[in-house]
């Protein structure tokens, strides 16, 4: 069985589910790094077995000390699902910085998602989550940003500090600051969407309309259709598209953003309405040149 807000929700056993992955953390030091692969190692032997998907082969990297999952999706069973989740939450506390995103789906609901990531007392990685906890509040940018540059200061490559540092910035409209920002995030970790989608909507404050819909592109290719951030960057795309006057191309953007059906706690709920008014501008607009 599986857990998803409260809810069990029961599996015939040994149904295969879709399985998907992406993210990846980092550990910071040779010693820790050493450590954590060690202990995924060991668990596997004396506890998981077979049931993890991901071999240590596969996922570690010692020139730059992470564990990286590339976006995939596997087919296998909530066992598999249960340990491999269990073992990489077991390894992310030993991080300094980063996130793994997991979703489990069965016939295109999502029964379980988690998503893994550091909780522990150094300072990269409480400061961290301190400023995202604030920024989570409202009016408390500066001391959020206070919080993002401690941890910074102590993870020189934390590129989900300088990510929430460019909102932070983005907020407060220092723009050039958040472009700063969203850019050294990408520098740090190019396969982290977020940035790219931050740094899109600066492109598109510049009226820089060609370079946002390409990185509104790098945000769709490294993100899924089940977060979020994915229908937010096809909206922003489309609107960038009808902003360069291509309608046509606005069109498929836009047409596919209202095809979504959207729950109102999705942030994307509140945008249909910009949507179908873009959408209905192009079409205007493509209907007259006919």
């Amino acid at each position: 069985m599986l857990a998803k807000a409260g809810k069990i929700v029961m599996q015939a056993p040994q149904q295969q589910l879709k399985l998907i992955f992406r993210g990846r953390l980092e550990f910071g030091t040779e010693r820790t790094y050493n450590m954590v692969l060690q202990h995924w190692i060991t668990r596997l032997e004396s506890y998981f077995r077979s049931d993890v998907l991901f071999t240590a082969e596969q996922i570690f990297c010692v020139d730059d000390f992470s564990l990286t999952v590339p976006s995939q999706t596997l087919m296998s069973s909530e066992k598999s699902w249960r340990s491999t989740t269990s073992l990489l939450q077991e390894v992310a506390q030993y991080a300094i910085m980063g996130s793994v995103g997991a979703w489990c789906v069965d016939n295109g609901q999502v029964l379980a998602e988690f998503k893994i990531e550091p909780h522990s007392d150094k300072v990269a990685v409480s400061e961290y989550h301190r400023a995202c906890e604030l920024m989570r509040q409202g009016g408390m940018e500066s001391e959020a940003t206070e919080a993002l540059n401690r941890a910074i200061s102590k993870y020189a490559s934390h590129a989900l500090a300088y990510e929430r540092r460019g909102y932070v910035n983005y907020k407060l409209k220092n723009y050039n600051d958040a472009l700063y920002d969203f850019s050294k995030s990408i520098d740090l970790y190019p396969n982290n969407p977020e940035p790219y989608y931050g740094r899109g909507k600066m492109r598109m404050l510049k009226n820089d309309w060609e370079t946002a819909v390409q990185d509104f592109n790098h945000c769709l290719r490294l993100s899924i259709p089940l977060q979020p951030i994915y229908w937010l960057a096809r909206l922003q795309k489309g609107d960038s598209l009808f902003h360069a006057k291509k309608y046509t191309e606005a069109i498929v953007e836009l047409k596919a953003f209202l095809a979504r059906k959207f729950k109102e706690t999705d942030p994307n709920f509140r945008h249909r309405s910009k949507a179908e008014y873009l959408l209905a501008e192009c079409e205007k607009v493509v209907g007259k040149s006919k």
